[in-house]
């Protein structure tokens, strides 16, 4: 089955729904392997997307060397 693209809101909708449930930043493929799960994509690459939400103030990001990767929340 082919994974629905979500755009707009649905997809801010969805990214702060999965943090804000996981209650702990998550790495950019921890995310990833959740909207998979749910059979949805982000509109861009996943990593692209979550860029974009940091860059609007819609949650927050950073490196990490601990997690080898970008980790996000809310």
């Amino acid at each position: 089955m082919e994974p629905k693209v979500l755009k707009g809101e649905d997809a801010d909708r969805l990214i702060i729904q999965l943090l804000s449930e996981a209650g702990r930043p998550l790495t950019t493929r921890e995310i990833q392997a959740e909207t998979e799960r749910r059979l949805v994509r982000c509109p861009d690459s996943t990593v692209v997307f979550l860029n974009k939400l940091r860059l609007s103030g819609t949650i927050h990001g950073e490196m990490s060397k601990e997690r080898r990767g970008w980790v996000w929340w809310v």
